[in-house]
């Protein structure tokens, strides 16, 4: 009788490890998912402020153009300018 209860004891021990060794993996499974979403998320966060500040250039650069191309048909249609033809311009230079 007294072997039994040992031995019932050990087996019941031996599942008790098992299971908190599987808890235990389950646990550290779960730390190891977090751990790489958050650094996609933090990958994803550096392209945004990527892609925020090329969209802030992309967009001073599209408002540079047409403000210039304002300017130039602005002159010619009420100021009657035209461009300078580049073959009867001349260039003086001024010697300091």
């Amino acid at each position: 009788m007294r072997l039994r209860t040992n031995r019932s004891r050990l087996t019941g021990g031996v599942i008790w490890i098992a299971v908190l060794a599987v808890l235990l993996a389950g646990v550290v499974a779960l730390n190891v998912a977090v751990l790489r979403l958050n650094m996609r998320y933090d990958k994803l966060g550096r392209t945004k402020v990527d892609l925020v500040a090329q969209n802030a250039d992309l967009q001073s650069q599209l408002s540079s153009a047409a403000a210039t191309e304002r300017i130039q048909q602005e002159a010619r249609s009420q100021l009657g300018l035209v461009t300078a033809d580049p073959n009867t311009t001349k260039y003086i230079q001024l010697h300091p």
